[in-house]
């Protein structure tokens, strides 16, 4: 999809979304809901209804005046709630979210941080977590500065920073991520920084790598990993040119390897094209092991054909992502794959690899694979390690194997298993 359609269509459907970002980030960060899902669509609702009212009570006059004549009652007859608890009270998670809504529809906006500080401070709030979350995106739907000052004064969660930051960002990016840049956040990572990231995400993905490149250290790590399925949603060919348009080198690096996985799931051959073509090795080396391995899943053979087909500085890198696989399907077949890529020694990780995974199915072929490592010392300890583990399963199978090989073993491997 082209940046001109994601445009058109966040434009069009953008209110709507923004709220059900908000949801989704209470989802997953809020405490303890036991049941999570659901409240987007209702929530969605909400926003899209409320982006048009005025601040008196939440509704325009005419809504008032309807509803009034209605006798105060909301859709079936049943009376709107005048207090959460009441709400809270119903076993009905679909009454519970629907009673709820029609309050925070009707809520002054001038009310809302008692109700939310009565709320967050009751009994079981940690277990209402969804609920909780849709209030503070209700309050920061009607007034983003009130629920952040808020936040700010009490000492807000920083799953509650993230959720009122980002709705207010889904609606209103450069002011959000403008006051989010001055907001004071102690720790490693700026959830200020981090929930408006998130917001803009959800509804223009390509601001929010524009965003993502005023942040540094685990605060742009976890944006970046916050936006990926916002990007992902459009398929491969977008998310690979959304992470090359990341201006910044190192930025635009970190971006591939964080979603090289996905990518690769998507599709494996025209993941490993785009890898192939890397020109930072490092960065073509360590996506190269998530590939194989993901393209190993879908078509061993067709992986090893890629992974043969690399530089030498990529392949052995890659190797490690086919060893893992191969050796749990076939370790006699993976050893000998192996052994034919040459001797170069940065294939050690893959022999490693092979070595740990095969041992279970085929501890004869694991050990004997132990020589192909070029590190002498390393060696010895693979040999200690597994040969003696084999001694604690099946002492006569692993003597056997020693008294076989013993002219091909190092002497003090040897000598140390004679021992005892």
């Amino acid at each position: 999809m082209t940046s001109k359609n994601t445009q058109l269509i966040w434009s069009a459907g953008g209110l709507v979304l923004a709220l059900g970002a908000g949801v989704m980030i209470g989802r997953i960060s809020a405490p303890g809901d036991p049941a999570t899902g659901g409240d987007a669509t209702a929530s969605a609702a909400t926003s899209s209804k409320s982006a048009e009212r005025s601040s008196e009570g939440g509704l325009s006059l005419a809504e008032r005046l309807q509803r009034k004549r209605a006798g105060e009652t909301r859709e079936g007859g049943k009376p709107v709630d005048k207090d959460l608890q009441s709400i809270m009270e119903s076993t009905s998670r679909l009454d519970r979210t629907q009673r709820l809504l029609a309050f925070l529809d009707r809520l002054p906006a001038e009310q809302f941080a008692g109700v939310y500080e009565d709320f967050r401070n009751a009994p079981g709030a940690n277990l209402r977590g969804s609920e909780r979350s849709l209030i503070l995106q209700a309050w920061a739907e009607r007034d983003p500065l009130s629920a952040l000052s808020f936040i700010q004064e009490r000492g807000g969660d920083d799953w509650e920073r993230e959720t009122a930051v980002a709705t207010w960002a889904a609606n209103d990016p450069q002011a959000a991520f403008a006051w989010a840049s001055t907001a004071k956040d102690e720790g490693d990572v700026n959830n200020w920084l981090l929930g408006a990231t998130r917001g803009i995400a959800a509804t223009n993905p390509e601001l929010a790598r524009d965003f993502i490149g005023q942040l540094d250290g685990r605060t742009r790590d976890q944006a970046l990993d916050a936006v990926k399925p916002y990007v992902m949603q459009y398929g491969f060919d977008y998310a690979t040119s959304w992470i090359a348009g990341v201006d910044n080198e190192g930025v635009r690096n970190r971006a591939a390897r964080e979603m090289a996985r996905d990518l690769a799931n998507l599709d494996p051959a025209q993941a490993g094209q785009w890898n192939a073509a890397m020109t930072d090795v490092e960065t073509r080396r360590d996506i190269s092991e998530t590939v194989a391995d993901r393209w190993a899943r879908a078509d061993l053979n067709a992986a090893k054909t890629w992974v043969e087909g690399l530089p030498e500085d990529t392949k052995s890198e890659a190797a490690e992502g086919i060893a893992r696989r191969y050796a749990r399907e076939d370790p006699a077949a993976a050893a000998q794959w192996l052994s034919g890529l040459g001797n170069n020694p940065d294939l050690d990780g893959a022999r490693r690899i092979l070595i740990e995974e095969s041992f279970r199915k085929s501890p004869a072929t694991s050990l004997e694979f132990v020589s192909n490592i070029s590190d002498q010392r390393a060696q010895e300890g693979y040999y200690h390690r597994y040969l003696g583990g084999w001694m604690r399963e099946d002492e006569n199978a692993a003597r056997a194997w020693l008294n076989s090989n013993a002219q091909a073993l190092p002497e003090r491997v040897v000598a140390r298993f004679n021992r005892q």
